[in-house]
């Protein structure tokens, strides 16, 4: 087997559980829990449905099938991937940002329309980054364009969907955080750095969305300005964190940066619904 070609009978496998997990959704009803409690102050009631249950265990297939496929790859086997959870990123999120779009299908045909397009994403997604493995071979580039743009989809996908919520602040916000700081890894994972910088890097990143999106909370507008917003956002951190660990931040990057997102609040509230 050519050291680019995915292995499709794990990919295959994989796509089918997780077809079959969502399926659950329409089959299988778990009692809902309601967990209670005062953090910072103040009541916060917290109600864990079976969908969670589902999504959860989703998320694990999704992430454990990500791993197994990536250790196909000659590099796993060689001992040349010290961390390989950060190829779980993209493929666990999106079945994730897919499990909470599904059920809000209009009706059966547009539900059946989402369940194929999830399968054909879910494994592009994770042939994709069995592509990316080695930023040697030829098909590295495109594979990892591709994955950035993945990345971005997803980043607005999720935002939309955690702010739509419309939970309490500790809840979006922190969801908000550990999304954007995972997402933010996946995007700073190829940078010639150490594993601990990287994370530190996301983690910041997550942490501003996470402040973003708790004063968003308060600004009534509609969940796509606000997704567009914070992807905005995402985009001009991980840029920044990017050029930073390149060693090429400089006063006009800066000034290239702030332009972009000068220009993208003015056309999200220009437009916005």
């Amino acid at each position: 087997m050519d050291r680019t070609t995915p292995p499709y009978d794990h990919i295959s496998v994989l796509t089918s559980l997780i077809l079959i997990g969502i399926v659950l959704f329409l089959v299988v009803h778990v009692p809902t829990w309601t967990l209670a409690s005062q953090p910072l102050g103040s009541p916060l009631t917290l109600h864990v449905s079976g969908d969670w249950l589902v999504t959860l265990i989703l998320l694990g297939l999704a992430c454990t099938g990500t791993d197994s496929v990536i250790r196909c790859h000659p590099r796993s086997r060689a001992g040349e991937l010290p961390y390989t959870f950060v190829f779980w990123i993209l493929p666990g999120l999106l079945t994730v940002l897919m499990a909470a779009l599904l059920p809000r299908a209009p009706n059966t045909q547009y539900w059946f329309m989402g369940l194929i397009a999830t399968a054909a994403l879910l494994s592009l997604v994770v042939a994709v980054e069995y592509r990316t493995v080695d930023p040697s071979a030829p098909a590295y580039r495109p594979a990892r364009l591709a994955l950035n743009l993945v990345t971005y989809l997803i980043a607005l996908g999720l935002f939309t969907v955690i702010y739509d919520s419309k939970a309490r602040s500790l809840l979006t916000a922190t969801s908000t955080m550990v999304a954007g700081g995972l997402l933010a890894l996946d995007l700073l994972r190829d940078e010639q750095q150490s594993m601990r910088r990287r994370l530190l890097y996301a983690s910041l990143v997550g942490l501003l969305l996470g402040e973003a999106v708790w004063a968003l909370n308060y600004w009534r507008v509609s969940s796509l300005t606000v997704g567009g917003l914070l992807l905005l956002l995402f985009y001009l951190t991980t840029g920044i964190a990017q050029q930073h660990l390149q060693e090429n931040l400089n006063r006009r990057t800066l000034l290239e940066f702030a332009a972009v997102g000068v220009i993208g609040v003015l056309i999200l509230l220009r437009y916005s619904p």
